[in-house]
């Protein structure tokens, strides 16, 4: 022993670890924030049970697993239901009982904490696991009661340590349960508090949640789904998908993605078939560090979060880390994080989340993906700025159809003098000439450009061939350019000339009227 040592020795003579109460409060509370995660916790471990069980000869193909989720809105229950693998009989209460000591690490398991099971204890007044594997005759059922433990937390003594909570809160009992599967293991939530609109028994809430977070089969009405499936198959656990229903709804649980995306009930965007693929190399090594995909579309503006697509997303084992704004670092802009539609797939198990998989631990690995992702968040934003400046030529020459349909109509109605007609043609000339400059933008194809440009044509030939038509030779002639200076300045002060036309229709039909012509002048 080192002098240092002994110096130290001789200082703590008690080196006993002591683990205190509290701990448990941080596992059930403080490491799980948003509700709905306890959704990810539970699916996550079940899907490692359906890959043990594929692997096991249990399951034929992963095809075969399941994941069901059960919300009972009369009892307040909620049920999370796999037919993996299980835990056997004879290892259910060390696995129960065993906190932060997972034997997943160091494994391909999507978990390897060991305290995502504790997922719901904050949320539930009972937490109730059960569980059996194939060969065993019973189903085992540990139940942690939450009251206790709360009770017990608030307790002023402050010596109780974290294993007289746990001994006193967890009961485990035997169950003689025939009509159970069986392998299976589930997670009962009982009596689940009430959190905003009830999101934890909220069936859209809970299926738009798991839809964006857990690794369920994309849409296959999405267009690009074929070729992600393929390109993840590569790639082991980050192309595995897995049927999870909800209510035993005959579909299972889709990703958001679709052809379309729905900016508000009336306006639409398009996904573009412009598909790109994302293959980032490992640090050191021909390995892969991530593979991924994104997506083009017509970039109308920030997509909302409720259609769950918006973001360059990341995942590992297929299941999602963070939000959509994980990744926002690799876009020049942070506006255009709202932009993208994609996903990055992290393979090198150096990329590691933190405990509550909200973020990634600090390393030059994950230094290593934000550098290679950011000539993905160029072009996303490059596009970006493209289809405003596209978008903004096309509002050019809406506006301009606008202001030479309006200087149309107010020639067609000959009610103006020969100046203000030439004046009008002269605009129009102008008007065409922007609106063609406008069309010639890059990013316009052949197709709208040659709509474009009959249209232009359209407006010529109606500028020219148009009748002459004197409305008012029924007055008097030495009024008639009276009326017509009148109607150039109602015109030339006017702000909306269609309100301006409108006007003057009404004063010539008055006129016609009051000059014995007839019926009133039909336009």
């Amino acid at each position: 022993m080192t002098d240092a040592a002994k110096v130290i020795a001789d200082a703590v003579p008690d080196t006993s670890v002591i683990v205190g109460k509290d701990v448990l409060e941080l596992l059930s509370s403080s490491m799980y924030v948003n509700p709905l995660v306890i959704y990810r916790e539970y699916v996550q471990n079940a899907t490692d049970g359906i890959d043990d069980a594929v692997a096991a000869g249990l399951l034929p193909t992963l095809a075969d697993g399941r994941i069901d989720i059960s919300v009972d809105h009369i009892d307040r229950r909620v049920v999370i239901r796999d037919n993996g693998i299980g835990v056997a009989n004879a290892e259910f209460a060390s696995r129960m009982l065993s906190f932060g000591a997972s034997a997943k690490r160091g494994t391909d398991a999507r978990g390897f904490r060991g305290v995502g099971r504790l997922a719901g204890l904050g949320y539930a007044q009972k937490l109730v696991f059960r569980s059996r594997t194939l060969g065993d005759s019973h189903v085992m059922e540990a139940t942690w009661d939450m009251r206790t433990v709360k009770r017990m937390l608030a307790s002023t003594e402050s010596d109780t340590e974290f294993q007289v909570v746990v001994a006193e809160a967890v009961a485990f009992i035997q169950l003689d349960d025939s009509d159970s599967p069986l392998h299976f293991f589930e997670v009962e939530l009982v009596k689940p508090r009430r959190i905003g609109n009830d999101r934890l028994l909220n069936e859209n809430e809970i299926g738009s949640y798991i839809g964006q977070v857990c690794p369920c089969p994309m849409l296959p009405t999405f267009m690009h789904r074929s070729k992600i499936d393929k390109m993840l198959a590569q790639h082991g656990r980050c192309g595995r998908a897995y049927n999870i229903h909800i209510n035993e709804s005959p579909d299972p649980v889709f990703r958001p993605y679709r052809d379309e995306i729905s900016y508000s009930e009336t306006k639409n965007g398009r996904i573009s078939k412009n598909f790109r693929l994302i293959k980032i190399p490992e640090s050191h090594g021909d390995g892969l560090a991530a593979v991924g995909w994104f997506v083009h579309h017509d970039y109308q503006g920030a997509i909302p979060v409720s259609a769950g697509v918006r973001g360059l997303r990341a995942r590992i084992g297929n299941i999602q880390i963070g939000n959509e704004r994980l990744l926002v670092d690799i876009f020049p802009e942070d506006r255009f994080c709202s932009w993208a539609v994609g996903e990055v797939h992290i393979l090198d198990d150096r990329v590691v989340p933190n405990g509550r998989r909200d973020a990634f631990e600090t390393s030059v690995h994950v230094d290593h993906l934000i550098v290679h992702l950011r000539s993905v968040g160029a072009e996303i934003a490059r596009e970006c700025r493209l289809a405003s400046q596209k978008r903004h030529r096309r509002k050019t020459i809406e506006r301009g159809m606008d202001k030479v349909f309006e200087r149309l109509e107010v020639i067609k109605q000959g009610a103006v003098s020969a100046s203000f007609v030439q004046t009008s043609e002269d605009e129009i000339r102008k008007l065409l000439i922007d609106m063609r400059a406008a069309a010639k933008f890059d990013l316009f194809d052949d197709t709208e450009r040659r709509s474009l440009e009959r249209q232009f044509s359209s407006i010529e030939d109606a500028a020219s061939n148009r009748e002459e038509e004197d409305i008012l030779a029924h007055v008097p002639p030495e009024k008639r350019d009276v009326y017509r200076e009148v109607f150039d300045l109602i015109y030339a002060c006017s702000v909306n000339q269609v309100a301006a036309k409108n006007t003057i229709d009404r004063m010539l039909d008055r006129l016609s009227r009051s000059n014995g012509s007839g019926s009133a002048r039909a336009n």
